[in-house]
């Protein structure tokens, strides 16, 4: 990474070298050529000047008999002649006889100036008419050029300057590039280091984003998040992994028990009946409890295997109370339904989740009390189905533990269970895309709603496309 990042800070070094060069350059040789033309300019309003006074003609020869002796102090060679309307030469410089030819030059007319090559020689060449009365009378035109060598020489020395100051930029940008790109990829090498320190021990390790430059705080923000998410899933696994073995531990350190107690001394064949019954009650324990852990693994994994259908939320709760009668009329419990709602879901999730919530209500409901199971509808098209009980009630501080796995409340009764049901229920209600709560009073009752999206099929694949 670090050298590929120098090779195209080195790339864009040159490239923007190389752009500001040809641009200064084609500026110079615009600047060159501009300069020349303004002298030209300048030239041929002093010869008008010159020529038309009294002696101004026998000063122009001595003027370019001067230069032809190089007497002149200027700096670029001024060529000039002067020719009447038959084209026969008045007066002319004699360094450029044979060297710009009368037919060189543009016509009159032509206000521009016309570049010329002779024997690798540059010139520029004007011609304009003379409009003293004496010139035209004779109709005397002037032929005025100007030697290039010292512009191009000039244009030549800059091109070799910035030739080889691209050449030394080019030396310089190689290890400048590489001290700079290190030195910026410095804080990602910090970064790695930093990271690797973390590990299955040190999980609540969380990087100091002051230590890095502000550019990379989003990222740094997005690992401490990271990590405080691994960490809460590591210490769920933890606790569910050590409930998941005391869970297993006790029935089969019962099974184990019975069977040692069997085998130690010859049994009547009912003893052995009993025993064999009493077994049967901790294999049925076991296998509820492999059976949930089982549908919780699904669950998990298998999120979109549901058989979406509108089910009408009276119909369904009757049927499930249906199931439960017999159960509440023996511990003196009155189930009522209320309300009246349509919903998407999977019928036999669904009973299984209402069914975990009414079994639990009626376990810990007192005779005389009463479950009410109501379903109403949101505004947003969403529907609760909520289950309420007269029971004992669960305090504040278990609410938000209350649907962890193998979580139970310590509420001093007899009952005892896997702590899986409620799991179980939010697990659902996951499946569906919606959600569950639960509300308490101690010594009133608890209300556990769920709450169902107005389409889980469509939100689920709505909240894909958005991620």
């Amino acid at each position: 990474m670090a050298h590929n990042l120098a090779m195209l800070y080195i790339i864009s070094i040159l490239i923007g070298f190389t752009m500001c060069a040809l641009l200064l350059y084609f500026k110079l040789v615009q600047h060159i050529h501009d300069s020349g033309g303004e002298q030209l300019q300048a030239e041929i309003t002093s010869v008008r000047a010159l020529v038309g006074t009294h002696a101004g003609l026998n000063a122009l020869r001595q003027m370019m008999a001067a230069e032809d002796r190089g007497e002149d102090a200027g700096t670029n060679c001024i060529l000039m002649r002067i020719v009447d309307r038959n084209g026969k030469v008045v007066v002319d410089c004699p360094n450029m006889r044979g060297t710009l030819p009368p037919s060189a030059f543009p016509p009159p007319g032509d206000t521009r100036a016309k570049k010329y090559q002779h024997d690798g020689g540059n010139y520029l060449l004007r011609s304009v008419k003379l409009t003293d009365p004496v010139s035209e009378e004779g109709g005397w035109r002037l032929q005025i050029g100007i030697d290039l060598n010292e512009h191009d020489q000039l244009a030549r020395v800059y091109r070799t300057y910035l030739i080889l100051f691209g050449f030394g930029a080019f030396l310089f940008a190689i290890p400048s590039s590489y001290i700079v790109v290190r030195r910026g990829l410095r804080p990602l090498d910090e970064f790695s280091c930093s990271i690797k320190t973390i590990t299955g021990s040190r999980l609540n390790t969380r990087l100091e984003a002051a230590r890095f430059p502000s550019e990379m705080h989003p990222v740094v923000e997005s690992v401490n998040s990271m990590m405080a998410r691994l960490e809460s899933s590591f210490q769920r696994l933890s606790h569910y992994s050590g409930n998941l073995a005391h869970e297993l531990r006790t029935p089969i350190n019962n099974l184990m028990l019975e069977a040692e107690i069997a085998l130690s001394q010859d049994r009547t064949a009912d003893e052995y009946q009993e025993i064999i019954a009493s077994s049967l009650t901790e294999y049925e324990r076991l296998a509820a409890v492999i059976d949930k852990l089982l549908f919780l693994a699904r669950a998990d994994n298998e999120k979109n295997d549901l058989m979406f259908e509108k089910l009408d939320a009276g119909t369904e709760v009757e049927e499930v109370l249906d199931y439960f009668s017999d159960e509440a009329s023996a511990a003196g419990i009155s189930l009522v339904c209320r309300g009246d709602a349509s919903f998407w879901g999977d019928r036999t999730l669904f009973r299984r989740a209402l069914s975990n919530l009414i079994s639990n209500a009626i376990t810990y409901t007192p005779a005389g009390g009463d479950i009410v199971v109501s379903s109403s509808m949101g505004s947003d098209g969403a529907v609760e189905i909520a289950v309420a009980d007269t029971g004992c009630g669960i305090y504040s501080e278990h609410l938000p533990f209350l649907f962890d796995r193998f979580y139970r409340v310590k509420s001093g009764s007899q009952h005892s269970g896997t702590g899986l049901g409620l799991a179980i229920v939010k697990a659902i209600m996951e499946m569906h895309n919606g959600d569950v709560s639960a509300w308490s009073r101690p010594g009133h009752g608890t209300i556990v709603t769920l709450h169902f999206p107005q389409h889980p099929s469509v939100t689920h694949a709505a909240s894909q496309d958005i991620c």
